[in-house]
């Protein structure tokens, strides 16, 4: 069922997998170098499409699908 739900939230984002594992790596490297605005930016931008980003994970940063914060909103 997750696997399910992750590629829904690609398709819904208009990302393939790779694209934002790309993405993901773009913000660890920004973290790393403490770029933490960028790091933000990238964070917000996927969070927007709908994922979100497990960075304390211990099976390393992976991400899962979210409802995005202006759906969110309209909901409450």
């Amino acid at each position: 069922v997750l696997l399910q739900l992750r590629n829904l939230a690609l398709k819904r984002a208009q990302l393939t997998e790779e694209q934002l594992l790309q993405r993901v790596e773009e913000r660890v490297a920004a973290r790393k170098n403490k770029e933490y605005e960028k790091s933000d930016k990238i964070r917000n931008e996927l969070a927007k499409l709908g994922i979100g980003l497990m960075d304390n994970d211990p099976r390393g940063r992976i991400w899962i699908p979210i409802v995005p914060p202006e759906k969110e909103a309209a909901a409450a």
